[in-house]
């Protein structure tokens, strides 16, 4: 991924539902957001903002835009352990996995049956 591409975690969400879905509309997000949904503007001005970062797209369909993420749910997730990485833990991608080690409290199994998965 050329560009860094940083997401709020209002954006996040919205992705999220988006990644899941493949295309929608924004009346169908807004359909999918939990009790108290924010005003359907909100969930327009969010997929606005996307549009304009370039991590989605729409294609019109009647007076309806249907968006499509340009940005894939592993790409995005790729940048944000590569900047967490980077910025976080030194470059290291060991330090990172003991962190996450640590803190999920893996045993020695769960991380030798992660080690196994990985050859």
């Amino acid at each position: 991924m050329a560009q860094k591409k940083t997401l709020t975690r209002t954006e996040l969400h919205m992705m999220n539902l988006l990644w899941d879905k493949g295309t929608a509309s924004v009346q169908q997000l807004h359909d999918e957001l939990p009790e108290p949904k924010p005003p359907y503007t909100t969930t327009l001005s969010v997929m606005q903002v996307l549009t304009k970062k370039g991590i989605v797209s729409f294609d019109k369909e009647g007076r309806t835009n249907i968006y499509r993420p340009l940005l894939s749910r592993e790409e995005y997730l790729e940048s944000f352990v590569d900047d967490a990485r980077d910025n976080l833990f030194g470059g290291s991608i060991v330090n990172l996995f003991s962190f996450f080690a640590k803190r999920e409290k893996l045993s020695k199994q769960e991380i030798q049956k992660i080690l196994e998965e990985m050859e």
